[in-house]
């Protein structure tokens, strides 16, 4: 059996914003490199198209009028689904906003469907691991898009664990350098939901949230965790960080890991202040490979997530990939 099932094909080159940061250049670097490395030579690593979801996935997290909006959107092919509401502060000019285009809803729509294929492989047994990478929407909220990302794919694929698999501990391990907002704060009350995200300080980078002091509310008080990080961190404090997440991760001894494994830390990406090498990608997914194996049978879904600057795209996704075929 191959360790991982990755999801690549033509219709991701539809999720790529005209004159944004999040473009297709990113994919087409990270494949040429998965060629170079001949990651695909050692058999451990499959193939497999993209689908669309439904209607009905798309509803276990968003509402009906927000789908129907981004539907509408895609037929009129102008316009921004999120209003253009990016807090002005943090001088993230069109970041925060989320162009239309047409074709937009069917674009979205397979980067869930991808998702969610993913995540009923692993569960399957099909593979050890998957891996989408043009997956990880983090920001999108219930009602709204938000920061380039149309539709939340992780948190969909939550509540698909839940509703069709019956899992009643996943975690949510994000290093992505912008917090992500859309599945911390829709799920925030939501005791079988878990989540470790380590971000740059939201005092400084868009979305301007995830502070330390918030740790979920109600019944799931102290199943969240936000970890801060200020700019110019590199892989000392990542490491660091990373620890905190270990013994959080052994405390929870979750069923499923969704692992959002942005790539916008690295040093030299335009639009965060961090300055991670690969080498944090490297570390983050050996540890959490060790521990699926320990804990949850292997189960680890990782998602793209952001990064801006293809090059460093390319290396930490092979760092990704690389540690979870070992």
């Amino acid at each position: 059996m191959c360790n991982v099932g990755m999801i690549l094909g033509d219709e991701f080159k539809k999720y790529s914003f005209p004159d944004s940061p999040l473009a297709i250049e990113r994919l087409e670097a990270f494949q040429q490199m998965l060629e170079k490395e001949g990651i695909f030579e050692k058999g451990k690593v499959k193939i497999v198209r993209p689908v669309l979801t439904s209607d009905e996935i798309l509803l276990l997290f968003h509402t009906k009028e927000h789908v129907d909006f981004v539907k509408k959107a895609s037929e009129q092919g102008f316009g921004y689904l999120d209003y253009g509401d990016a807090p002005a502060c943090f001088g993230l000019r069109g970041y925060g906003e989320t162009p239309a285009f047409k074709g937009i809803f069917e674009a979205a729509s397979y980067l869930v469907g991808s998702t969610i294929l993913s995540l009923d492989m692993l569960m399957k047994k099909e593979f050890d691991h998957t891996f989408n990478p043009i997956g990880g929407t983090h920001h999108a909220r219930r009602t709204r898009s938000e920061g380039l990302c149309v539709f939340n794919d992780a948190a969909i694929a939550i509540i698909y664990a839940k509703k069709t698999y019956g899992l009643k501990r996943i975690l949510y391990v994000d290093i992505d350098a912008h917090h992500g907002n859309g599945v911390f704060y829709d799920l925030n009350n939501d005791p079988a939901v878990y989540i470790a995200d380590i971000h740059e300080d939201g005092r400084f980078l868009y979305p301007g949230t995830g502070f330390s002091t918030e740790t979920g509310s109600g019944e799931a008080v102290g199943t969240k965790m936000n970890l801060p990080l200020a700019p110019k961190s590199g892989d000392k404090e990542f490491k660091e960080a990373f620890t905190k997440v270990e013994k959080f991760v052994y405390k929870v001894k979750p069923e499923l890991i969704i692992f959002q494994c942005g790539a916008d830390g690295l040093k030299g990406d335009p639009h965060t202040h961090l300055c991670y090498t690969e080498e944090a990608h490297r570390h983050a997914t050996k540890k959490l490979h060790k521990i699926s194996h320990e804990l949850c049978n292997g189960r680890i879904l990782a998602l793209g997530g952001g990064g801006y600057n293809p090059d460093n795209v390319a290396r930490a996704w092979i760092e990704v990939i690389k540690n979870l075929i070992d």
